[in-house]
């Protein structure tokens, strides 16, 4: 990928897009328990190979990632009391040790003038799963529908307009998002990658996305490509391909 990211010593915030390819190890949680209540998570660790523990928290209301060792249970008074738990069924996370991060990608906040991200989309070989920030608090949650978690929450993963750059290999796109994000779709070799194109040239970008088939090819069917990368094209989207006429879809 031809996407830059920082650096990964410990302590120092990372970028989601630095997790992409590492294979998920193991799932560390720490929670507040205080009388009768409902845990509350405090902090995840998701531990990857090559990159070792990643902590996500929420200072105030934004979620960050460093590497970070997780700490031990602790008594916290009168005020209960964090407990540590690894690999717990109850996690959603835990479901997919041993598989590879695919994508993350940002959920955004939007309420009125306030937009703010809201958490991340986390894609493996066997499912999705979310991590969200409210006021301090993590939640993770399999939903399919982030709205019904909360209606302010969205994720610009809807495509309005689809254009074919290359003939045959490797197969190469660009899209557009509703939110009017530039995505360059790249499939070579069995591989797939999204990379967010922040600036017009191209040389400040993000990646979203990287997956493998197993089928070394260079051709998809854009279809498939889409179905892979947690991508769905909008009612009426134009699809062009090169030496055609764009079509709607």
């Amino acid at each position: 990928m031809a996407c830059e990211h920082a650096g990964m010593d410990e302590d120092e915030q990372i970028y989601p897009a630095d997790l992409l390819g590492r294979r998920l190890l193991r799932v560390t949680t720490s929670w507040h328990r205080h009388g009768g209540a409902e845990p509350a998570l405090l902090h995840l660790w998701l531990h990857l190979a090559d990159l070792g523990p990643v902590r996500f928290h929420t200072p105030g209301e934004q979620l960050e990632l460093t590497v970070d060792q997780p700490h031990g249970p602790y008594s916290m008074g009168e005020h209960g009391s964090v407990s540590v738990l690894e690999d717990s069924p109850e996690v959603a996370f835990t479901r997919f040790l041993g598989q590879p991060v695919c994508s993350v990608r940002d959920v955004e906040y939007r309420n009125g003038p306030v937009e703010k991200l809201g958490g991340l989309t986390f894609q493996f070989p066997g499912g999705t799963v979310h991590l969200l920030a409210f006021q301090d608090e993590l939640v993770i949650t399999e939903a399919a529908d982030l709205g019904a978690v909360d209606p302010h929450l969205h994720e610009d993963v809807t495509l309005v307009r689809v254009e074919r750059i290359t003939h045959g290999f490797p197969a190469q796109w660009y899209a557009w998002t509703t939110a009017g994000r530039r995505l360059l779709l790249h499939y070579r070799h069995g591989t797939g990658t999204v990379e967010h194109q922040i600036s017009e040239d191209g040389t400040d970008c993000r990646d979203w996305t990287s997956w493998e088939d197993g089928t070394g090819r260079g051709e998809i069917e854009l279809a498939a490509f889409l179905d892979r990368s947690g991508l769905r094209l909008a009612p009426g989207a134009e699809v062009s391909e090169p030496g055609a006429a764009g079509v709607r879809r």
